[in-house]
């Protein structure tokens, strides 16, 4: 037995209601591919919405809209009640009940909402990308990576990710490891993405030193916070940062990881910086 198409239908682009159909479509047992989507996008006057609604009514189709215009609402409902069309409105419910809230008239302006869900997804795939990518587990990702941080363990390079993953940035970080070399494919993309991070001894040790106890450990593990191995690693990033001069490299410490983000930005960005 055919199913319903369902027809999205737009005073836009439909992005947006096309990603959240697809997203509730994937709590479903035949996923994404179970149903036949169709966008129908600016569509803005009764003539262009006509036309959806016969294809619609030929099809029995199911309309899922994200029309800002109250009029164009209006008339969507009416037209589809007298043609026992289904119809699904994202947003109208919203935009009343913001519009009471707020004391003032939405601007129904089409397609303001496709950039928000733009920036909104932009953050969702960045996040995934930086747990993706985390501490160099796997490379696969590095040409899409919009900024790579270097340094040893415990220079914030998991936290900043985030941060600038929350920003909307696609972040990778690599762990600097005394005898282990570089991952050959950092030479392989601009030299400008990849950003050096460093901190001071001292507060390396009590870092580390809270980190152990954190977890509880003891014996052998105290070798991470010893000092000798501390400056033994900070001297190998330093050769490491000298090797590679097209690398900014920023000192972590008594920074905020907002701070740190902000630098980063600067540095790899400029005054194209803006997200």
């Amino acid at each position: 037995m055919d199913r319903q198409p369902i027809y999205i239908v737009s005073g836009g682009s439909g992005e947006t209601a096309h990603r959240m159909v697809q997203a509730a479509l994937t709590q479903f047992a035949l996923g994404e591919g179970s149903a036949l989507v169709r966008r129908f996008q600016n569509v803005r006057s009764h003539e262009d919405l006509d036309r959806v609604l016969e294809m619609a009514s030929e099809k029995r189709a199911v309309i899922i809209h994200t029309t800002v215009s109250r009029e164009m609402r209006d008339y969507l409902d009416k037209r589809c009640s007298e043609l026992r069309l289904t119809q699904v409105d994202l947003f109208g419910n919203l935009l009343d009940t913001l519009a009471l809230y707020l004391r003032e008239r939405p601007e129904e302006r089409p397609g303001s909402f496709h950039a928000v869900g733009d920036k909104y997804f932009r953050r969702i795939e960045a996040i995934e990308f930086a747990l993706k990518y985390d501490d160099g587990i796997d490379m696969g990702g590095l040409a899409e990576a919009d900024i790579v941080l270097v340094g040893i363990s415990r220079t914030s390079k998991t936290p900043l990710s985030m941060y600038l993953a929350m920003e909307g940035f696609k972040v990778m970080n690599v762990p600097l490891v005394p005898g282990v070399p570089l991952p050959p494919e950092l030479a392989t993309i601009p030299q400008g993405r990849i950003v050096g991070l460093t901190i001071q001894a001292d507060r390396l040790q009590e870092i580390r030193a809270y980190r152990l106890k954190r977890l509880g450990a003891t014996g052998s593990a105290d070798s991470y916070s010893d000092m000798g191995r501390i400056l033994d690693e900070l001297a190998y990033a330093d050769e490491i940062y000298k090797h590679h001069r097209r690398w900014p490299v920023l000192d972590v410490t008594g920074r905020s990881i907002e701070e740190t983000a902000g630098l980063v930005l600067d540095r790899v960005f400029g005054k194209e910086r803006a997200v």
